[in-house]
Order: structure tokens, then sequence, then C-alpha cells
């Protein structure tokens, strides 16, 4: 896996009981619904560029990691984050943490820590930090965020 995309997006359906529903669409704006996840844990490949699109077949399996959040509680707000320590040394790897919680602003902050603590456990010095956040608030049915970063 030489590449990552960090992406979010939201979704929703007119349906409460369709979380899933809700789930697919925030794929879909977050631009990683045609692909088949495949949930990793929180380790970015030593070397891994950043792109700013998909260039994979339709359908391929995909190396995700990602924080995901849905509700159905009319007026509940409610946010997820994903943040990536990128290595100094391009050798070493990078670590990927993820937050759920009420605000894009607070929950990236939460991310963005927990790589920094994660990093240092690992002995790994931080170049910088990556992050994508977003929140919502549910006006009707079921809303679902999804923040994440894929990895090819």
């Amino acid at each position: 896996m030489n590449n990552y995309y960090i992406t979010s997006g939201s979704g929703t359906s007119d349906n409460p009981n369709h979380k899933f529903v809700a789930f697919d669409n925030a794929l879909i704006q977050a631009g990683i619904s045609n692909y088949n996840l495949v949930r990793v844990s929180s380790i970015l490949p030593a070397s891994a560029i950043r792109q700013t699109a998909m260039n994979l077949p339709l359908a391929s399996p995909l190396h995700t990691a990602y924080a995901t959040v849905s509700s159905n509680i009319l007026g509940e707000q409610i946010a997820t984050a994903i943040a990536v320590g990128i290595p100094k040394n391009k050798s070493d790897i990078g670590v990927i943490m993820e937050a759920i919680g009420t605000t894009a602003e607070e929950t990236a902050e939460i991310a963005r820590s927990m790589v920094i603590e994660a990093m240092k456990n690992h002995g790994i010095e931080i170049d910088h930090i990556e992050f994508s956040s977003i929140e919502g608030t549910v006006s009707n049915g079921c809303l679902s965020l999804v923040s994440a970063i894929a990895m090819w």
C-alpha cells in the first residue's frame, strides 16, 4: 500500500430505522462507497503518499481505518474525526486515530491528541498531523457520519 486518501462524509435516510442506508450515503459523499471496505487498525504504511482522489477499479477491496456514528434522535449533534501522524523519517510508519463526539473541532482535537500520544508510544517523531472531521445535527430520519483514511 503506497497511497492513502483522507475524507469525511455525511449521509441521511428519511427512515429513522435505516441506519445502514444513511451510512452508505455518508460513504457516497466521502467518495469511498463503491469499494469493499476492509476495516483495518491504525497504522499508515511507511512512505505512503496522500492522494486527492481514489483511482481503483470499482468493487476493489479497500483497506480503511474509519470512525462512524449514526443517530436517529432529532436535534442530536454528532461528529467524527480521523487523524494520522506523518513521521519525520519516511521509513517509519504513521499512526491513525479515530474519534467520535459532538463537534468537528472538538473531535478533531481528540483524534490529534491521541495521534501525538500514540506516535510517542511507538517512538516515532512526528513531521505533521493530517486530519478530516465532520459534524451534523439530526433533522429527520437517521444521520450517519464517517471520517476515513483509505489505503491502497
